[in-house]
């Protein structure tokens, strides 16, 4: 618990990952695992593995956290408190608890000498571009440091380890911009009030949200979301004034007929959707932030076995299941390379994540750091 109590003290939001990183790598360092820090733009991710040749099995985790919601922490963030058996800080669910958990998992399989390599990716802004992980894939591939054919993965984002996630629905933000023609408050006639058009986008949205989940809804993944989480318009000091522009955040998360060819059938139908409100003479730009595209893997898979008998099995959690989860991470850098990747598991709680006063089991995290030594016994023990 110290290295936990360690790493939910030092601010990581993204943008500030380099303190964690060079951090991580001492302590790598300091338990005899190979390592090494790869630049990332002006931060780096940090690799460390323990072993030699093949299969390779990589526990991928971020060393970003959001923002603190201002205003809904009782105690600073970055000062881990102990109570009623969880760890309270910024980040101990998602997913600083699993980074823990994956060094002593990396500890086991170096004086176990087990085969293959156990491999940690702890990458930079998973929770805004993905970037870090993505950069890691692919020069981890080019390198030949992985070889997809023989490598698998685990991204360690909180289920409690109470379930396995197989499968993410893609996601994409939309910011949307209205552009009227501002005016006296008096007279709305001789304006074009962004913020009504806007009104009547949002109002459409609910059923824009029903046709393409009765259209293009999944077995698995469910439905589509179009949320609105950011409406911006006017000035309180100017409350007599039509505004010119308007804004709106659109978190758009999407599945599989969506988010394929990399979101071409997204992009034309909303573009249809969005034609019918330029008729009333306001102009619509649309900007796209963070588009990425869903993953699954099959339940049958050898791996996917191999993660539940663990949670089974091995802790003895006979209620665990498969599931499949609403929200996007990391997974589909893997699984676009070809690498068969365990979607969501990990000892954080998911429902604190990016939650004020978040908190996690205190005793999940060794139980956490066996899942992923037992994982990797079952998994690289087939060679």
């Amino acid at each position: 618990m110290d290295l936990l109590r360690r790493l939910v003290s030092i601010d990581s939001r993204t943008g500030r990952e380099g303190e964690i990183a060079r951090f991580l790598a001492e302590v790598a360092r300091g338990l005899g695992l190979e390592v090494r820090l790869e630049p990332c733009k002006d931060r780096s991710n940090v690799v460390a593995w323990s072993g030699s040749g093949e299969p390779s099995l990589v526990i991928s985790g971020h060393l970003d956290t959001v923002q603190p919601l201002e205003g809904a922490w009782a105690t600073d963030p970055w000062a881990p408190v102990e109570k009623g058996g969880r760890l309270h800080g910024l980040g101990v669910s998602d997913l600083k608890a699993s980074l823990a958990a994956g060094v002593y998992a990396a500890l086991h399989h170096r004086e176990a000498r087990l085969p293959g390599r156990l491999v940690l990716a702890y990458t930079i802004e998973e929770e805004t571009t993905g970037d870090g992980t993505a950069l890691f894939v692919k020069g981890a591939i080019a390198s030949g440091f992985l070889d997809p054919r023989t490598t698998a993965a685990v991204v360690t984002e909180p289920t409690n380890l109470e379930h396995v996630s197989l499968g993410n629905r893609g996601s994409i933000f939309l910011v949307v911009t209205v552009r009227g023609a501002g005016g006296h408050g008096s007279r709305p006639h001789l304006a074009r009030n962004p913020i009504a058009a806007a009104r009547d986008l949002l109002a459409a949205i609910p059923d824009l949200e029903r046709r393409w989940t009765e259209r293009h809804g999944d077995a698995d993944l469910g439905g589509v979301n179009v949320t609105p989480t950011c409406v911006r318009a006017g000035d309180l000091d100017k409350t007599n004034s039509i505004p010119e522009i308007a804004t709106l955040v659109l978190h758009c998360r999407t599945t599989p007929a969506l988010y394929a060819d990399g979101h071409a059938r997204f992009r034309r139908e909303f573009a249809e959707f969005l034609g019918r409100f330029e008729e009333g003479g306001s102009a619509f730009e649309v900007k796209e932030e963070y588009p990425r595209a869903g993953h699954k893997l099959s339940a049958d898979h050898p791996l996917a076995k191999a993660a539940i008998a663990v949670l089974r099995e091995d802790l003895g959690l006979r209620d665990a299941k498969f599931v499949y989860t609403p929200a996007g991470n990391d997974a589909v850098y893997f699984g676009d390379a070809g690498i068969p990747t365990i979607n969501k598991l990990g000892p954080g709680d998911p429902s604190q994540a990016h939650r004020g006063n978040e908190s996690a089991e205190i005793e999940k995290v060794p139980m956490g750091a066996l899942a992923f030594a037992r994982l990797a016994e079952r998994w690289l023990g087939r060679a």
